[in-house]
């Protein structure tokens, strides 16, 4: 599995490396021109992460988070549909070695969380570096605050980030188009409506109450194994049809 995955992931980030440093210097630079010094009650998570509240949703006076729609959706321009790009280039090569489809989709989710993961944890640094040079408020997430909701933060961001994928790695295998406009339906949905039951909601930090703070990870981390499980299965019934 792990000399497919080194294998494999030469490959992967010679299709998307172009898109995923332009993207993370992007992101970096709007971070770094924030403007939040003076304000004792604006930090840079905020401006990413806040959302927008059930309160606020119920007054129908929505503006949708460009900031906070913007860090979910830009690790979606940058797979696009780079495994069906990966899956053309290596297929006589990987039948060769007879290596089944099965875990090529197996190496597919740890490519994902690859990428998850570099994007969240350079980009919280940062926001980090922002927050700290600004001198701004302690970030709080539910009723925890410091370290303590940084790591609460990642945990939050790296398991919204990795559904997202996984929801356009599974449109990808049916229509390509769709595999980006339904999660990005989703992102808009959530910010416009006050489901409470909608999972998204948990990465607006202002839709976690103070008595929940581990509820929306372990309900993020059920959802995202269940999708994990699902991107497996339709990638088996597939390849075997």
């Amino acid at each position: 599995m792990w000399r497919l995955f080194n294998n494999q992931f030469l490959f992967f980030w010679h299709i998307i490396r172009t898109r995923f440093l332009f993207w993370l210097i992007f992101i970096s630079l709007i971070i770094l021109s924030t403007r939040i010094a003076g304000n004792p009650h604006l930090t840079v998570f905020s401006l990413f992460f806040d959302g927008v509240s059930y309160a606020t949703v119920e007054t129908h006076r929505v503006t949708l988070p460009i900031l906070w729609f913007a860090y979910f959706f830009v690790p979606l321009l940058i797979l696009l549909n780079s495994f069906q790009q990966l899956w053309r280039t290596r297929t006589l090569h990987l039948r060769g070695l007879q290596i089944s489809p099965r875990r090529f989709s197996k190496v597919n989710l740890l490519l994902i969380a690859l990428v998850t993961t570099v994007y969240d944890v350079l980009l919280i640094i940062v926001m980090l570096i922002t927050a700290m040079t600004a001198h701004s408020a302690e970030l709080h997430v539910g009723n925890w605050n410091g370290a303590l909701a940084v790591g609460g933060l990642f945990c939050i961001t790296w398991l919204g980030v990795f559904l997202l994928l996984l929801l356009q790695a599974i449109g990808n295998r049916f229509n390509p188009p769709l595999a980006l406009i339904i999660p990005a339906s989703t992102l808009i949905m959530t910010a416009y409506t006050a489901f409470r039951r909608n999972p998204v909601s948990y990465l607006m930090l202002t839709r976690i109450t103070e008595t929940s703070t581990w509820y929306p990870i372990l309900i993020l981390l059920s959802i995202n194994i269940l999708t994990g499980l699902g991107y497996l299965i339709i990638e088996r019934s597939l390849n075997l049809n």
